[in-house]
Parts: C-alpha cells; sequence; structure tokens
C-alpha cells in the first residue's frame, strides 16, 4: 500500500501532520486516512521499543490533528479507533501487527465506501440536469466522475469557495472530464440557483441528528434552495459521522487565520477591526433532502442505522 493520499506521498508521521498543517490535505475523507497514515509510519519507522513509548506518540499524534483539524471527524474516528487498539498486555511487536492492519483496513474501506457513493449519487443525476456544487470534495467528484463514465450530459455550477477558493480544485477536475463548467462567485449563488435541478456539496462532518458540518457556505445555499425548491444533497461517505454528537456534543466549527480573508493593509487601522475568517457552518437536517452514503441515499435521521455495520466492515476489512 503506497503512503499517499489524493497525490501526496507521506515521508513520515511528522509529515502527515505538517501537510494537514499546510492544508495540502483536502477533503473529510483524505484527513481520516491520513491520520490512519500518521499512526501506520509511526510504529513502521520510528524506534518506539515499549507500550509506554508507543502510547505518549500516539497520544502527541492524536493531540496535533485534533488541534489543526477539530471539525474533521475522521481524524476523530481514526484516532479513537486506533487508541482503543492500545493493549498493555500484549508483546511490542503483536500490538504493532494489529495496529497496522487496522490502519490499513481504515484507509481500505475509505477508498471502497467513497467509490461506492460515486456510484450511487450518479443515478440521481440524469441527462442534462444542471448540479450546483460548492466547496471542493473527492467524494463528489467521484459522483460526477461516475456519471461522465455512464456519458451522462449535465453541468455542473460551481462556487468558488472563499477565502481559499477551494473550487478551483474541482473546475480542474470537471473539465478534465469533458463536463460543461460555470464557475461563479459566493456572492452569486441565489442568482443562478434556479438553473439548477439539484445541489449537491460534500461534507466535513455529520451529525447524529441528520445536520451537516461543511464549508462555509453551505447552510446559506441549502436554506436558499428550499425557498426554490430545490433538492439538496450531501455526499459522504459514513465515516464522517461523528458520534460524540449523539451525547449532546456540538461540533466545533473551525474559524481560521484571518490573513487568508484580507491583507493588513486593507484598513487604514487594521487593529480596529475584527475579522473572522469563519471556515465552516452548520447545514440543520431540515434543510436536507437527503444525504449520499456508501448504504444508499438516506434521510438525514437514518445514519446511525448504519453505524455498526460500517465498523464491521472496517475491522473485518471487507
Amino acid at each position: 500500500m503506497k503512503n499517499r493520499v489524493k497525490g501526496i506521498a507521506f515521508q513520515s508521521a511528522d509529515h502527515v501532520i505538517e501537510e494537514i498543517r499546510n492544508m495540502n490535505v483536502k477533503g473529510g475523507s483524505p484527513f481520516g486516512r491520513a491520520a490512519a497514515w500518521a499512526f501506520k509510519l509511526a510504529l513502521q519507522q520510528e524506534d518506539l521499543k515499549t507500550f509506554s513509548e508507543i502510547k505518549t506518540r500516539f497520544t502527541y499524534l492524536k493531540k496535533q490533528m485534533y488541534e489543526l483539524k477539530p471539525t474533521m471527524a475522521t481524524i476523530y474516528n481514526s484516532c479513537e479507533a486506533i487508541m482503543q487498539e492500545l493493549d498493555e498486555t500484549m508483546k511490542v511487536n503483536i500490538l504493532k501487527e494489529k495496529v497496522i492492519h487496522l490502519c490499513d483496513n481504515i484507509i481500505e474501506q475509505s477508498f471502497v465506501a467513497v467509490e461506492k457513493v460515486g456510484e450511487i449519487g450518479s443515478h440521481l443525476i440524469h441527462d442534462h440536469d444542471v448540479v450546483l456544487m460548492h466547496s471542493y470534495s473527492s467524494t463528489l467528484m467521484g459522483i460526477f466522475q461516475s456519471a461522465a463514465n455512464d456519458k451522462k450530459r449535465f453541468k455542473v455550477i460551481c462556487t468558488e469557495s472563499r477565502p481559499l477558493r477551494e473550487s478551483r480544485n474541482a473546475v480542474n477536475v470537471l473539465t478534465r472530464l469533458g463536463i460543461e463548467t460555470m464557475f461563479i462567485s459566493d456572492a452569486s449563488v441565489y442568482e443562478f440557483m434556479n438553473e439548477a435541478d439539484m445541489i449537491i456539496m460534500g461534507a466535513d462532518t455529520l451529525c447524529t441528528n441528520g445536520d451537516v458540518a461543511n464549508k462555509m457556505g453551505s447552510a446559506q445555499i441549502a436554506r436558499l434552495a428550499q425557498s426554490c425548491k430545490i433538492p439538496v444533497y450531501f455526499a459522504s461517505e459514513l465515516y464522517k459521522l461523528d458520534i460524540r454528537t449523539l451525547n449532546g456534543e456540538k461540533v466545533v466549527l473551525e474559524r481560521r487565520d484571518k490573513c487568508e480573508l484580507v491583507d493588513e493593509d486593507d484598513f487604514k487601522d487594521f487593529d480596529q477591526v475584527e475579522v473572522i475568517n469563519q471556515f465552516f457552518d452548520l447545514t440543520p437536517a431540515s434543510d436536507i433532502t437527503g444525504i449520499v452514503t456508501e448504504f444508499g441515499v438516506l434521510h438525514p435521521s437514518q445514519m446511525l442505522q448504519y453505524w455498526s455495520k460500517l465498523w464491521d466492515n472496517i475491522k473485518e476489512g471487507e
């Protein structure tokens, strides 16, 4: 298995952390795989001879990834699953083999799930449809690729997704696939929404009550779509479900550095202006038509029904 996530060749556990910090890992699914790679590479490359050394190193890696991407349930799920495998009664070499096997299963099952989401989601798209999307999602790109492979002719309206404009990555994928593409500013979504037959967006975190955390702007697009009577779908492998929300915990909606939003010379008195770079928002389940998962197109209230099956798949590697 190559130590890659979307073209990034990870050199070490610390390199994984650095790539996450530099936003070179993009999308909730790749974040979950990257987390698994961090633990796997630590065991394979570092001189961790005792249980205590492994636990200390893993605790550090988990803390770093949590702090960098608090919104990403896939990072939480990978970290928690791997930490739970740590058994002090095991011989160190057996423990390493067991954890590496779990890491491999997490990575492989994510790819399998995303491929299934692509196949299932493509059935929502028909010839001559117009689909509006927001931000970049590798899972979403899988849907478009699967639809294009089926020779469907459709158009995608792609928002820019400020401030980092991740949707430029989506445009490059769409044009390579020969899909007719329109690129618009975030602020002009309402102007072009009535041209769309549906809205499909990716997801960064799924909540057990059906709410979805995604790139800033997703919630307002979903709410606008309700007024325009346009169906709204989020595409996501179920591994993005944050089970902590079942106990009332809130999704941490990440804010990023203001320098991504403005330059210091934009205002005459920069210190007198509060600049907030809100990076994620939360779309209520009531504004969502369905969530496209590897288990089918689910109503937001159905996701918990498949949680045990997901973990059976990961543990069994099927």
